[in-house]
């Protein structure tokens, strides 16, 4: 365990203790970390910092739960992720359309991805819809299967990929738009 993994562990102790200073500290801790993965999921600053905030208030509250049998950051982020689709679904701003079973897979090189910065990426995930940025967010971000994304989500497998197909195309067509590849 290196000193940074040492030094949060002790926050979360002095956390399950009600200390203030220490909770100030792992929430600053985790902010430039995680507010990219709440960025992710909307479209707006403020919705993103509101479902930190929401995260973090789980966090705190459940803190007895962690167990320090894995990494906390791993334990976090997972409520981070579920904050997220629980704000996005109680907004009611993401609406699943009925799909058929098979999606046809778009011809897309995901490691086009991998040569963009966090920014650009974090700019096209928010110009997607609200559903097709989750699916994608779960699928590519969090690795999850599609078989995952629709027992999270609610929704059925072809659904699933669908969304994820119509969300690579935005952003195989966004990426061509701001010149960052030409055809």
């Amino acid at each position: 365990m290196n000193t940074e993994e040492k030094q949060v562990l002790d926050w979360v102790e002095a956390c399950k203790t009600g200390d203030r200073k220490s909770q100030e500290a792992l929430y600053k801790y985790f902010y430039p970390n995680f507010i990219p993965v709440c960025m992710s999921y909307v479209e707006n600053n403020d919705d993103a910092i509101d479902i930190y905030n929401r995260a973090f208030l789980k966090i705190f509250n459940s803190l007895n739960t962690f167990e320090n049998r894995g990494v906390f950051a791993a334990w976090a982020r997972r409520i981070m992720v579920n904050t997220a689709l629980d704000f996005l679904r109680s907004n009611k701003r993401t609406q699943f359309q009925t799909i058929l079973e098979e999606a046809h897979e778009v011809c897309f090189d995901d490691n086009i991805i991998s040569d963009l910065t966090s920014n650009e990426i974090l700019s096209l995930f928010r110009f997607l819809p609200p559903a097709q940025r989750m699916v994608i967010n779960l699928f590519i971000v969090e690795g999850n299967s599609h078989a995952e994304i629709a027992e999270e989500l609610g929704i059925s497998v072809g659904t699933s990929k669908w969304h994820l197909n119509q969300a690579r195309k935005l952003i195989q067509t966004k990426i061509y738009d701001l010149g960052i590849l030409t055809r």
